[in-house]
């Protein structure tokens, strides 16, 4: 990775446990030229997309714990429209086809499964942005 050039991930997730959890995941593996923004809601990343991430992971369910909150999906198509070429990747315990297929056809993003290799996958799908954009 490119030593001198600084990323900026933002992590989006409505569990606030999680969230940290990740973080400090990563900021253990690659977090030598990586700065780190957490968000509990699709619209607090939304306000902050002029920073330009790297990479954006993404939750599919935010509005666990704000009812009216954006859902991952709504705030992706969001991000797609402001960003066309943002680097997102939805994370979610849903396993279901039909979202992984509208995350991957219609928003070009990746998707990881909440489970037990989700931060290893991550850690790598980070790595690999950061050696595309350079």
């Amino acid at each position: 990775m490119n030593k001198n050039k600084q990323h900026l991930v933002f992590l989006v997730d409505d569990d606030e446990i999680y969230l940290d959890t990740l973080e400090h995941h990563l900021q253990n593996k690659i977090a030598d030229n990586i700065k780190f923004k957490k968000y509990h809601t699709g619209e607090a990343c939304l306000m902050d997309l002029y920073q330009n991430p790297t990479v954006i992971i993404i939750d599919h369910f935010l509005n666990t714990k704000i009812r009216d909150a954006s859902t991952g999906l709504s705030t992706i198509k969001k991000i797609k429209t402001a960003c066309p070429h943002a680097n997102i990747v939805l994370l979610s315990s849903q396993k279901e086809l039909d979202v992984v297929a509208k995350a991957i056809s219609k928003y070009q993003c990746k998707y990881v499964v909440k489970n037990n290799h989700a931060f290893n996958k991550i850690e790598a799908i980070i790595k690999n942005s950061i050696i595309n954009s350079n």
